[in-house]
């Protein structure tokens, strides 16, 4: 009798295994979730890559559902509804977002850390094809949080009317910005600043951009400085790097390349400044402004500006750092959420998504920085002149720093230097106001 109840029970069991794999097999379809933001409209391609991508997986043989968002809101209430989403166990699977936001969340847990499989042998390929410095952007304490799509290319416009004018060939104009030429340094963008203020050609050598932003970053990386300790994640203030940060645009004040009151400016004029050749290098922008001077008319006489105008009379170029050229870029990502239940095909997805064709067709459709070194032979790419011209710059980036207080950095450096240069503050007043500020409002932070 036990016998018999041991074989029926092994045969119902069996049956339940056979009925389980049955399901499995005809309820196979994987169901994705992804979150995307613009804010604005132009970057679409973040949400419509996916959906290629997975329209490719599918005619692989792969029976997937995507579902994606693209959200309009701004970054606060975007990051809001993640987390919101996230604390009721609602979130998507895929999640696109800048660096800045990506030491929060891993050090949260919220997104999965890709280093497996961005580093098997099938991928290192791809892995290398991607531009330097990018990695960095999306890296926290060791750990790779996500795959790059884009970059806010940071750059130096400068006006090849002016240059001409001053008796530089288009040639020697060329050879200047080469970013591997000797003579590509902060010195000589001063030394030219000087002829053509003092020739009458600009009212201004320099000019960055109001308040606080990024370009504070760029300022402090000309000169080779830390902003996060790679071992503990805390917050770095680089004394040295800021000091020659200071006397540089102090510099340039009493030199009167650069307005004492720059960080008031109105963003109209600053821009007006740039595309009328009244300043000979606007320092504090990024490569996407091209477009805007195409769209908006800030041209007094001209309005909006031709391509052909722009290719004429005006280039780019990284910025002459310290160590070397770079360009600072901040990076946007497609990143994988902790609690999906799909993590290998929510990666296959977003590596289908970031492929050279795809992100060929976001650069174009964005007018931001490519992630990768292949999509320049892309030919719809190959016929666009100036982003082949921003890929080419990118070669020398560097990734923008990213910690939870970077807001409030660039707060109290924006405070110093408006102090610097408005001659409220000296150099040394300035550094001792960011050391008293950073240990106030910063945890943890480490003075260097």
């Amino acid at each position: 009798m036990k016998k018999a109840l041991i074989v029926l029970i092994l045969f119902l069991a069996a049956g339940l295994v056979l009925f389980a794999t049955g399901e499995q097999e005809e309820t196979g379809r994987v169901s994705l979730k992804a979150m995307t933001i613009g804010p604005g409209p132009v970057p679409v391609t973040r949400a419509k890559n996916l959906e290629t991508a997975a329209e490719q997986l599918k005619a692989e043989g792969m029976d997937l559902d995507l579902e994606v968002t693209f959200s309009t809101q701004k970054f606060g209430p975007y990051r809001t509804s993640f987390s919101l989403a996230y604390s009721s166990g609602e979130a998507a699977d895929i999640l696109s977002e800048d660096q800045d936001i990506i030491p929060e969340y891993a050090e949260e847990g919220m997104i999965l850390p890709l280093d497996n499989y961005l580093k098997a042998g099938g991928w290192k390929e791809n892995y290398n094809d991607f531009l330097p410095g990018l990695w960095d952007a999306v890296t926290w304490k060791g750990k790779i949080y996500g795959v790059p799509i884009e970059g806010v290319v940071n750059c130096i416009y400068y006006q090849k009317d002016v240059l001409r004018k001053l008796g530089m060939s288009d040639a020697e104009i060329e050879q200047t910005f080469s970013p591997e030429s000797k003579d590509f340094t902060l010195e000589k963008l001063v030394q030219l600043a000087k002829k053509a203020k003092q020739a009458g050609l600009v009212e201004w050598g320099f000019t960055h951009r109001k308040g606080a932003g990024d370009y504070w970053f760029n300022s402090v990386m000309l000169f080779g400085g830390e902003f996060v300790d790679e071992t503990t994640g805390n917050m770095v203030i680089d004394t040295a790097a800021l000091r020659k940060d200071f006397e540089f645009h102090k510099m340039l004040v009493d030199e009167k390349l650069l307005p004492a009151d720059m960080g008031s400016w109105d963003w109209k004029v600053i821009h007006k400044y740039t595309v009328e050749g009244r300043t000979l290098f606007w320092i504090g922008g990024h490569s996407g402004q091209w477009k805007e001077y195409q769209d908006k008319p800030y041209h007094e006489k001209l309005g909006t500006l031709s391509e052909d105008y722009l290719q004429q009379n005006v280039g780019i170029a990284p910025f002459p750092g310290s160590k070397g050229p770079i360009t600072p870029v901040k990076v946007h990502a497609y990143t994988i959420v902790s609690t999906t239940k799909n993590p290998d095909v929510s990666f296959d997805l977003i590596s289908k998504a970031a492929s050279p064709e795809l992100l060929a067709l976001h650069s174009i459709t964005t007018f931001r920085g490519p992630a990768r070194i292949s999509v320049a032979d892309q030919a719809d790419f190959k016929a666009q002149k100036y982003l082949s011209s921003v890929l080419e710059i990118m070669k020398y980036s560097q990734a923008f720093p990213k910690h939870p207080a970077l807001g409030a950095y660039k707060s109290m450096i924006f405070e110093a230097m408006s102090g610097i240069e408005t001659g409220r503050l000296s150099v040394d007043k300035a550094v001792d106001f960011m050391i008293a500020k950073a240990k106030a409002d910063i945890p943890e932070v480490i003075i260097r």
